[in-house]
This record gives C-alpha cells, structure tokens and sequence, in this order.
C-alpha cells in the first residue's frame, strides 16, 4: 500500500470533477478509464470523510463548544485598557 497523497479539499474536488469529464469523454481507453476510476474512488473517499469531520466540527460549535471566548466591552473601555489603564464599571442604565 502506497503512503497517501495530501490534497486540499478544493483541489481534489477540482480533480475528481476533471476525472468525472475525462472518463465520459469517448476517447479514454479501458486502461486509463480503470487507473482514473481508481483515483477518483479514492478522492471520493477522502472528500467524503473530510466533509464528515467539518460536519462534526460544526455541530461542536453549534453546541458552544471549541468557539473562541469574549467578553463585550464599552469601546472607550476596550481602548483605555489597551493604554493600560485600569477601567471602572459603568454606572450608567443601558438604553433599552
């Protein structure tokens, strides 16, 4: 067994699609037909499964989980600590 090749998923998209024409078309061989079959099997393969994990991954973030964290801040807070400057709560009513 051959060690895999990595491929983003647009490029072996791309190929599987350049694959899909080639083999329709009426001058492939039975030979070359067999070897793009192979190949495109194999990028099926691997499309499907790396769809299946980004599904996977969106689920998670659908759940709140592995989603980055923040905190909302007034602006002039937001910029008065970036100076390092220590900021007090609001004393303020929100508007709504």
């Amino acid at each position: 067994m051959t060690e895999p090749t990595d491929i983003s998923f647009e490029t072996g998209y791309k190929r599987l699609e350049e694959i899909a024409e080639r083999v329709n078309s009426e001058t492939v061989s039975v030979d070359e037909m067999c070897d793009l079959f192979a190949e495109g099997r194999g990028l099926d393969k691997a499309l499907t499964a790396y769809l299946e994990e980004q599904k996977g991954r969106i689920e998670r973030i659908e759940r709140g989980e592995d989603v980055p964290e923040f905190r909302i801040t007034r602006t002039a807070d937001v910029a008065a600590q970036a100076n390092g400057e220590v900021v007090a709560a609001p004393d303020e009513e929100l508007p709504f």
